[in-house]
């Protein structure tokens, strides 16, 4: 081959990668855009179909089922998700104290009304009600069936120093249990939550949770009337104790207030509010049963 084809052949290559390299840097700026692009949409696109509504809520409701079984009518009828944070009361009003969702379901009548007070949230509406129970072994080893009420209950438990799981986690069933303990007369932090009580078992977790392991302590326990009834087939434990007037148990919504937190979606969670209050989700939640029980009365 003489020189000037190889001259040629030498160019010809050159070109060649040259124009191979331009090829594949013009692909990758075009995938990078169509994945910019990609993004931005799916950030700045339909607002109703990408709106979020995040909730935070007691472990009870989502433990006993009711939200997988009404939150679907609402994304539905607005075009929206919720995204549900189950967590213990006290830990969601501190999510709402720090501007971390939009609206709570929460079961501590008081501490929701100071968070109110506080400027944290707008309103308390009620939606629905149920009773605490208290559950035990089904031998009743210190005769809580013939309590004369929950009063006679806890004294007997601690008199009888027999096991008891507590949630331990600053929920709406632990403030009530301990408002409990106060009303038959004891020091919570003096009396019962001290290293000497052996019998008093700390579990730290959800409703659900805690049921399991009392069932495993064969140990009583403080519970929501919904959340047992949705698991009470999988234990062996049973209600001893219910519908005293003191077990009371109240769920409410509060809205985050925008006027603290202006980023919250205020507007959404009104909606929310005027759904879970209106008749047909009132409907719903009143005939939503588990093992044939109906686990909670309306009363928006």
């Amino acid at each position: 081959m003489n020189t000037d084809d190889n001259a040629g052949q030498i160019d010809q290559e050159k070109f060649g990668k040259k124009y191979y390299g331009r090829t594949i840097a013009i692909i990758v700026i075009l995938i990078l855009i169509i994945s910019i692009v990609g993004v931005a949409l799916y950030y700045t696109g339909n607002p109703d179909s990408d709106e979020i509504l995040l909730l935070a809520t007691t472990t009870s409701t989502a433990n006993s089922g009711l939200l997988d079984e009404i939150l679907p009518y609402f994304e539905d009828e607005y075009d929206v998700k919720v995204k549900v944070t189950p967590v213990g009361t006290g830990q969601a009003l501190e999510m709402g104290r720090r501007g971390d969702v939009d609206i709570l379901m929460v079961h501590a009548p008081s501490r929701e009304q100071e968070f109110v007070d506080d400027g944290y949230g707008t309103q308390r509406y009620l939606v629905c009600y149920n009773y605490f129970v208290i559950v035990g072994p089904p031998d009743d080893p210190v005769d809580i069936k013939s309590a004369a009420n929950v009063t006679d209950a806890m004294n007997r438990i601690y008199e009888g120093e027999h096991n008891f799981a507590s949630r331990g986690d600053d929920s709406g069933t632990h403030t009530k249990e301990k408002s409990l303990w106060a009303g038959a007369g004891f020091d919570y932090t003096n009396d019962i939550d001290i290293p000497e009580n052996e019998w008093y078992k700390y579990v730290s977790a959800g409703m659900g949770d805690t049921l399991f392991r009392a069932n495993e302590l064969e140990a009583y326990t403080l519970s929501d009337e919904g959340t047992f009834w949705s698991v009470e087939d999988t234990i062996d434990l049973e209600i001893v104790l219910r519908e005293d007037p003191n077990l009371l148990n109240q769920y409410s919504v509060i809205p985050a207030n925008p006027d603290k937190f202006s980023h919250v979606n205020y507007e959404l969670a009104m909606k929310f509010v005027e759904w879970i209050t209106s008749e047909d989700t009132q409907d719903r939640i009143g005939s939503f049963e588990a093992n044939d029980h109906k686990l909670f009365t309306p009363n928006a």
